[in-house]
């Protein structure tokens, strides 16, 4: 057993007592305190609920009314959205909101940490806030209008979530930190462009109205039903799956297998054929077999990045070709195998009339497998063609460099108004949502001049 005065066993070279021990400490310290505010939250919020519906004639009557105002879209939110449109917006007949009434009346029930915790709720104000960092224990948060961020330590509201999300709701001061207070329906990059437009739109439509400017949080509250069903409209559109066949292509996946009398000669005349193969770069095969791949250099869309972010690219040592077939040679033949492609068309033809009598070759079996993937998906292999160490964090990151720049490509022609930086934006958001393991962009945003993106992974 170590003893306070002992060394750290983590190495730091402090005592176990001001290292450790002492953290420890802290970590108790906090989750003591954090499962003290929650406990008040969920008594204080049930306090609320009983109060409201009380005053309501009863849970089912106010339970109704809640959800009136959201649309059925939002499935099981409506309730959730309920309450804090009851507690936060609504005004009822007295003409104050859900809280304030409920203060006025019964706050002389609470003191101390209660009466404090009901008394921030009353100047708590809805907002648009969007993921842009990221630390340790937990996520930063920007309210888009004033720009001002907040610490979001992972706790029971706080999860871990995509790159760039947005949402509109609230937020609460949580030990030395912030927290979510209600409803976070979290969504798509682009909630926080439409949000902030409806808002001006509606801002615009008051002033008209009244010939007052009301404050987006003005806004956001007396508009917090239809504001919700704005976010939702917005990530469905944005997040839909490929559902129907019209969605979908077939792709071909080709084998051919062969015999081969002289496979040292193939290999011998693959090789000395225009540069095009190569012996494939990466871990060295299995004793006695071969494997050479069809590659295409890709001097066209790499060849549009700028030296210098060539240089810092690391593009200068790194040369990336597309793969566009695989030759494999072993004591049993030869096989040659890829997606269905002009290239791969070329490299057969080429095997079965020019090298097929030199070498011996001899078809022996043929293979389709017919795949659905989505329609815009183009399946593709990269080799990585370097002398350094690469980690397998970094050779994926290289290889998926071209498949990025020409999705940039592609979509800055479909929408030539949206910044270099909101797609990438949304890209890293999408990539996410699929699959939280896949290489991030970084790469792509210092060929674009782009900043690094604080979400790493």
């Amino acid at each position: 057993m170590i003893g306070r005065n002992d060394p750290c066993s983590c190495g730091s070279g402090k005592k176990y007592k001001q290292c450790c021990l002492l953290k420890q400490a802290e970590d108790q310290t906090l989750q003591v305190k954090a499962r003290h505010f929650f406990e008040r939250k969920f008594k204080l919020t049930n306090d609320l609920y009983s109060f409201l519906a009380q005053k309501q004639g009863g849970e089912w009557v106010f339970n109704h009314q809640k959800i009136l105002p959201f649309d059925f879209s939002l499935g099981y939110y409506r309730d959730g959205a309920g309450n804090m449109w009851s507690y936060f917006c609504r005004v009822y007949d007295n003409g104050l909101r859900g809280i304030d009434w409920f203060v006025e009346e019964r706050g002389q029930r609470y003191s101390g940490e209660d009466r404090e915790m009901l008394e921030r709720w009353r100047g708590m104000r809805f907002s648009c806030y969007q993921l842009v960092d990221q630390y340790e224990q937990g996520a930063v948060i920007e309210d888009i209008w004033t720009k001002e961020r907040y610490r979001m330590p992972y706790c029971e509201t706080m999860i871990k979530l995509p790159p760039w999300t947005a949402a509109v709701g609230m937020i609460e001061p949580y030990i030395e930190d912030w927290c979510i207070h209600g409803v976070f329906m979290w969504g798509h990059p682009d909630v926080a462009s439409g949000v902030k437009t409806r808002v001006e739109q509606l801002q615009e439509e008051a002033a008209k109205a009244s010939e007052q400017k009301m404050s987006p949080v003005d806004i956001l509250a007396a508009n917090y039903p239809e504001m919700l069903e704005v976010c939702n409209r917005i990530s469905s559109r944005n997040g839909q799956p490929f559902s129907h066949m019209e969605d979908t292509g077939e792709q071909i996946f080709e084998t051919r297998q062969y015999t081969c009398e002289y496979p040292e000669l193939l290999e011998q005349m693959l090789l000395d054929t225009r540069d095009e193969y190569i012996l494939a770069p990466g871990k060295a095969p299995e004793e006695g077999t071969i494997v050479i791949s069809r590659a295409d250099k890709l001097d066209g869309i790499l060849g549009t990045i700028p030296a210098d972010r060539r240089e810092q690219l690391g593009l200068n040592e790194i040369e990336i070709a597309k793969d566009l077939a695989t030759i494999v040679i072993d004591k049993k033949g030869v096989t040659v195998s890829g997606w269905q492609s002009a290239e791969l068309e070329a490299t057969l033809e080429l095997l079965e009339s020019k090298l097929s009598a030199a070498s011996g070759l001899t078809r022996v079996n043929e293979r389709r497998e017919a795949r659905q993937f989505p329609k815009e998906l183009v399946l593709k292999g990269y080799n990585i063609i370097t002398d350094k160490t690469l980690s397998d964090q970094e050779v994926n990151a290289y290889g998926n460099l071209p498949v990025q720049l020409q999705w940039y490509r592609n979509t800055q022609e479909k929408v030539p108004a949206e910044s270099a930086e909101m797609l990438v934006r949304k890209r890293e958001y999408e990539q996410y949502r699929i699959n939280p393991g896949l290489p991030n962009l970084n790469f792509l945003r210092i060929a674009l001049g782009l900043p690094e993106s604080p979400f790493t992974g």
